[in-house]
């Protein structure tokens, strides 16, 4: 427990304890700075709502964290973006071999779409409408399809 008095309160040097406890080694000057960044009411402690919404953006940029680093995995080249190729080497690697790429590529790149009215598309609209995706999938877009929880029922079929 870090707020070893009770009082709903962490003072700096109960953070600085509580941080050696669970093996930190942290110079004084960077706890400080950890205390005056949770402490938003500049009161010199933390109280319970500070370390919360502290705990909160911690776990908010350890998620952002995760997502980068799979993004990373697909991204071979490190160009910013998951190719068409990179895609399908990991699919492969993993033994994917039926997932429909070009499908998928389609729903998840969303550079630029201009999405086709709602009356019926000629074919000249239905072009231009593929012709404003690049092709490739950025980190945004990665990111989109991974919180969208309908992802795969816009058309892809799941395996």
């Amino acid at each position: 427990m870090i707020d070893a008095d009770n009082s709903g309160h962490i003072t700096l040097e109960e953070l600085k304890k509580g941080l050696e406890r669970v093996g930190a080694n942290l110079k004084d000057s960077e706890i400080v700075s950890l205390l005056q960044a949770a402490d938003i009411d500049n009161s010199g402690t933390i109280d319970y709502g500070e370390f919360i919404a502290a705990m909160l953006h911690l776990n908010k940029i350890q998620k952002e964290d995760h997502m980068y680093a799979a993004f990373s995995y697909f991204d071979e080249d490190g160009s910013g973006y998951i190719t068409k190729d990179e895609l399908q080497k990991a699919c492969d690697k993993f033994g994917l071999s039926n997932i429909p790429i070009d499908e998928l590529m389609r729903e998840v790149d969303q550079d630029n779409v201009n999405p086709i009215s709602k009356k019926k598309a000629d074919t000249n609209e239905f072009c231009t409408y593929f012709s404003f995706q690049d092709g490739r999938i950025d980190y945004s877009e990665f990111v989109a399809m991974m919180q969208d929880t309908a992802f795969g029922n816009k058309g892809i079929k799941r395996l």
